[in-house]
């Protein structure tokens, strides 16, 4: 008899549920974040009705038998996708964020978002999803997981940095808001100046009320 643990593992259905699984701080009960999900159960993923995958690859899209919601915005696993600031990046931000605003909160929860190991593409959206919810900024460096003491970790802290600088105002946006941003370094309402058009950020605020009444 040998103990497995809850990699991904070809051919076997794991009902540890997928890798780095865990709730969001501001929804500890209905959004989840993960790595990629093609080798769990739909219980151990905490049975979400959406999911969100941000990965180039499909999923499998094995859970629609439960009546689960699909949602694919592929990103490529590369250094860019931390270059907020880029015309691609943003695009690809304002996509995510467009299919988020379009949720029902009578039926899209819980919601799970995931790449492949849970952590860049899916650390970058979780900390934009928070910081339009109007989390700390605490919550937001801890929504990226990256481990304090861990050496291989060092880029990360500084990728993340370069991040959330490309989120901030530019000057340009500054003259055209109306708020303190000492208070308020993402604009008021948070990212709308980043997200432009392409996505109602009130609308996602209202989508996503239900589930952090805070919101």
């Amino acid at each position: 008899h040998m103990e497995m643990d809850c990699g991904p593992l070809k051919h076997m259905e794991m009902d540890c549920g997928p890798p780095n699984l865990r709730p969001l701080p501001l929804f500890p009960g209905s959004v989840f974040r993960s790595g990629q999900v093609d080798f769990s159960s739909w219980e151990a993923a905490r049975c979400p009705r959406t999911v969100l995958n941000l990965r180039f690859e499909p999923d499998a899209e094995r859970w629609k038998v439960h009546g689960c919601r699909y949602i694919h915005c592929p990103k490529a696993n590369d250094t860019e996708m931390y270059d907020t600031s880029s015309p691609e990046t943003r695009a690809w931000l304002q996509a995510v964020f467009s299919a988020l605003a379009s949720l029902d909160s009578g039926s899209a929860f819980p919601l799970l978002i995931h790449c492949f190991s849970g952590r860049d593409r899916t650390g970058i959206v979780c900390a934009m999803l928070q910081i339009i919810l109007g989390a700390t900024e605490q919550v937001v460096v801890t929504s990226f997981d990256i481990e304090p003491e861990a050496k291989e970790d060092a880029k990360r802290r500084i990728n993340f940095g370069k991040a959330l600088d490309g989120l901030r105002p530019t000057k340009a946006d500054q003259k055209k808001m109306d708020c303190d941003l000492e208070m308020c370094p993402f604009g008021q309402p948070p990212l709308q100046h980043y997200l432009r058009k392409a996505v109602d950020v009130r609308k996602l605020q209202t989508a996503f009320a239900r589930e952090h009444p805070r919101a």
